[in-house]
């Protein structure tokens, strides 16, 4: 009974045994590459082998995992329909691997749902398929070079869509251009980094040539297929590693002379905190041409502006600017004429003026007058070593200590206090004021102004040259009259005898 029990069981099992056992078999995962690539379509072949006479076989596909992230599934589902034991069914698909994937393995599923006996069944498998980022190294040179020496900057990119790994540039002397650095080494290059490498060359002639060897390494082995042979028992690959990659090239230039233009200012100073006009000068040595000139800084309005200037010629042209700083300030400017660009930054002085008022004046006194009041500087820069003094007269005598007064330095928005005493003699209405101080040049400024005794305040005049005395001027023609006169008198008289 016992045997009977095992030999039952034994049967039992082989014969569930033998209904799990696959009726389909994936033969085939074909994408007829070494590896996908980023940013590419790709044709995929699933071939199939059914261990039993089948209907109504479709085969299919879809990412797994993270690879739903980074596989789209253009065509994901084939129908084969009927199938005979052991004849083989073909799906083909179309994925394309996404721009951003990263280089690594990715899982695909292909499955299998068919009908047998009028019973509808599914099978699948896992593949992967290995995407490898290619890198692809780019030079992008500045067309053109001025006779004689140029440091530039090359751009280094990597247009492609792996890294790029040990990147060694070396440059070597050519038609009209040698190389005075030569040898360069970036660490790597993620896809689309650009990094800059600073060159100096020297060139002469017209155009000119620079030939470069690059070699750099992908992260991965890189398996190019070369050849493949198929016979009915074996199929034979060949492939290249193109881990390493050594690339030889040449840089074009344009070689202009050196001075094509020369580039001034009308005025390299301007005050600070309002509108002024930058007028450039551009005189043009190269040839007929149009020019189109922008600036990139403290424009008010448009910044870019377009002239024809002949050969041999100087233009001007101005644009609105407006400077709130005080100090040397660099105003940058690209100018575009027949294919070639010159950048270059103009150093321009903003400035400030210092602007002293009298404020707050209160006269006192009978004979010996008291001035008392503020000195405000209203205006965008110092005034230094500002000193304020009464101007002695006929009928009017300073008197010591208080003559004059040095108030120091003013800074815009500061003001100082000061105090003068004169003796009056005889009818004043006026009491002449001198101020004078230092600008930021060190240039002697001196403002005029008369004080009346009810204390309102008149300005003259402002100079920052030597005072001219008019009156001495007048009293000295009249002299020279004078003199003319009694010579003529003197004359007619002797004829008169």
């Amino acid at each position: 009974m016992k045997k009977s029990s095992f030999i039952f069981l034994t049967f039992l099992s082989l014969l569930l045994i033998l209904n799990t056992i696959n009726a389909i078999e994936f033969t085939s995962f074909d994408y007829k590459n070494e590896y996908l690539e980023p940013g590419k379509t790709y044709d995929l072949w699933v071939v199939i082998t059914p261990e039993k006479e089948i209907n109504n076989t479709i085969i299919g596909i879809y990412p797994y995992g993270i690879s739903k992230e980074y596989i789209q599934i253009i065509k994901g589902k084939d129908y084969v329909g009927h199938l005979f034991q052991s004849e083989q069914g073909v799906g083909h698909f179309i994925i394309k691997i996404k721009d951003n994937a990263p280089s690594k393995d990715y899982k695909i599923v292909a499955y299998c749902n068919y009908t047998e006996n009028g019973e509808q069944y599914s099978e699948n498998r896992i593949f992967e398929i290995p995407v490898r980022g290619e890198a692809i190294i780019e030079i992008q040179n500045p067309p053109i070079l001025k006779e004689g020496t140029n440091k530039i900057f090359l751009r280094i990119t990597n247009k492609g869509t792996g890294i790029a790994e040990n990147i060694k540039i070396t440059f070597e002397n050519g038609k009209n251009i040698y190389a005075l650095s030569n040898s360069y080494v970036i660490n790597y290059l993620k896809p689309g980094e650009t990094k800059l490498i600073r060159l100096i060359l020297y060139a002469n002639g017209e155009i000119g040539e620079l030939p470069y060897t690059i070699t750099y390494q992908n992260q991965y082995n890189l398996l190019e297929l070369t050849d493949k042979t198929e016979t009915d028992t074996s199929t034979t690959s060949t492939y290249k590693n193109q881990k390493t990659i050594e690339e030889k090239g040449t840089l074009t230039f344009k070689i202009v002379p050196n001075d094509l233009i020369s580039i001034n200012l009308k005025n390299i100073t301007c005050p600070v905190g309002k509108i002024n006009n930058l007028t450039i000068l551009i005189r043009n040595n190269y040839k007929d041409a149009n020019f189109i000139i922008t600036i990139g800084k403290y424009y008010l309005g448009n910044n870019q502006k377009t002239i024809f200037i002949k050969k041999g010629e100087t233009k001007n042209v101005s644009f609105k600017i407006k400077i709130n700083e005080m100090g040397i300030k660099e105003i940058p400017i690209k100018i575009y004429f027949d294919e070639n660009e010159i950048n270059k930054n103009l150093t321009i002085n903003v400035i400030g003026k210092a602007e002293l008022v009298l404020t707050g004046v209160n006269v006192e006194g009978f004979g010996e007058k008291i001035i008392t009041g503020d000195l405000s500087n209203i205006g965008t820069a110092p005034a230094k070593s500002v000193l304020i003094s009464i101007k002695k007269t006929k009928n009017i005598i300073p008197k010591r200590p208080y003559e004059n007064y040095f108030i120091g330095t003013l800074n815009p928005d500061d003001y100082g206090s000061f105090e003068l005493h004169c003796q009056i003699n005889g009818t004043v209405n006026e009491i002449p004021i001198v101020i004078t101080y230092r600008d930021e040049n060190n240039n002697l400024v001196t403002i005029y102004k008369t004080i009346k005794i009810n204390g309102d305040v008149i300005s003259l005049k402002n100079n920052n040259k030597e005072e001219v005395n008019y009156l001495v001027i007048g009293i000295a023609i009249v002299f020279c009259f004078g003199v003319v006169y009694l010579i003529y008198r003197g004359f007619v008289r002797k004829d008169e005898k």
